[in-house]
């Protein structure tokens, strides 16, 4: 199993834990949600069962709880490199099976070619006809319409919204540049957790607002986007599942869904983009200085229509019941990249296009490394398991052109030679 497999299913896991985590279940009791949930048949990934069983999410969420979203990936199979494949007789049944009753379960199918003799006992996993049956598309199920009602959370940091706009155009140097604002707002409070403007509407630049309102306003339970591709990364999905956060996504097409924060870049455009001067500001960081003035001193803290008080203070009302980082460090590590990379012959690797070194023992695997992308000073090699193993740093050729090698210890001997006159 590939290690993009490996994730899809380890992101999965936590989708259905992720209610008990951060206590958003809407029944009243846990084992309530479990009963209700493991009713259901889900759109798993290939290799994984439609319905689970209450003591598998309670397995889940104890192996998350210790290991966080590391301990949710599946484990290597023993019989790796052995030979899984479906017989074209094999094939041809579950495709029949399939059409003759749709709504048979891949388990009855999976029995049915054992006991006619079609497949041996121990030459292939269930797992393999569950996949076979995803990846030919014949398990369809039509998608029913859902209503979409009003809502309103009840309390900060239950959900928040996040999306981006298109910012002022500044002249710099002579040039004209488009800039983006990505905005985080708090749904109870409409709260603008964090918003900044920049000249590219990339992943690093959602990383950089994200991790600045968690600092500054604690960890959400929810975080509701589109279906934009800078919310789409796994480096997102691997975050907001290290803060227990659960990432939800709007359904393609569908701006109303986020009217909140559709809503408040209204605002904005009317309250301050409409009515600035964009000629005066000679740099990003001073158009940045404006707007955050504008949204911590004035938005922020001005009675808002909906929710009858000012967002600051209603968000202030509820401090207690909102849960933070507990320093720095911890809010560093749970927004490192992770990445996995093969360790070239000279002992290196590129992040970013910068060049690390690795310790020797590592030539020629692939390791499982976390970064920061916006401080490349170094870099931190994790086993599979999420256990930190070394820290490394960019490579020093200078440095290396002085270190002794074990096979030049040995000095020359020059008195062999002689100079005639």
């Amino acid at each position: 199993m590939n290690q993009r497999k490996r994730e899809k299913i380890a992101f999965f896991r936590y989708s259905l834990i992720a209610p008990l985590i951060t206590n958003t279940y809407t029944q009243n009791t846990a084992k309530a949600y479990l009963e209700e949930t493991c009713a259901q048949k889900f759109n798993s990934p290939p290799g994984m069962k439609d319905e689970y069983s209450p003591s598998t999410l309670k397995d889940w969420l104890r192996l998350y709880r210790k290991h966080g979203i590391d301990g949710l990936y599946p484990k290597t199979r023993s019989d790796k490199g052995k030979s899984r494949k479906l017989t074209k007789e094999a094939k041809e049944f579950i495709v029949k099976a399939k059409k003759d009753k749709p709504k048979r379960t891949a388990k009855s199918i999976y029995q049915e070619l054992i006991a006619k003799g079609i497949i041996a006992h121990n030459e292939l996993s269930l797992s393999t006809v569950q996949r076979f049956i995803s990846k030919n598309q014949l398990s369809r199920k039509k998608l029913e319409p859902k209503d979409r009602k009003a809502y309103e959370f009840e309390y900060p940091n239950q959900c928040w919204q996040s999306d981006v706009s298109v910012g002022p155009y500044l002249n710099i140097e002579g040039k004209k540049r488009k800039t983006y604002i990505i905005a985080i707002l708090d749904d109870a409070t409409r709260l603008i957790i964090h918003c900044q403007a920049f000249f590219k509407e990339n992943f690093l630049s959602l990383l950089s607002v994200f991790k600045q309102g968690v600092a500054k306003r604690g960890i959400p339970k929810k975080l509701f986007v589109d279906n934009g591709k800078i919310y789409k990364s796994s480096q997102m999905q691997y975050i907001c599942a290290s803060l227990g956060t659960i990432l939800c996504f709007a359904r393609p097409f569908s701006p109303e869904s986020k009217g909140k924060i559709e809503r408040w870049f209204e605002t904005m455009h009317s309250q301050w983009m409409n009515v600035i001067d964009w000629n005066k500001f000679s740099s990003l960081e001073e158009l940045n200085h404006s707007l955050q003035d504008y949204v911590e001193n004035d938005y922020n803290k001005t009675k808002h229509s909906s929710i009858k008080a000012k967002p600051i203070d209603k968000f202030i009302d509820h401090i207690d019941c909102i849960k933070f980082l507990e320093n720095k460090k911890q809010l560093d590590n749970t927004f490192l990249y992770r990445v996995k990379r093969k360790v070239k012959k000279d002992a290196t690797i590129s992040l970013n296009t910068i060049t690390f070194e690795v310790p020797m023992k590592y030539i020629g695997e692939k390791i499982n490394v976390r970064y920061d992308p916006s401080a490349l000073d170094k870099a931190i090699i994790f086993s599979k398991d999420g256990e930190k193993m070394e820290t490394i740093y960019p490579v020093n050729k200078i440095a290396n052109s002085k270190v002794k090698r074990k096979h030049n210890v040995k000095p020359v001997d020059f008195s062999s030679f002689s100079y005639e006159n």
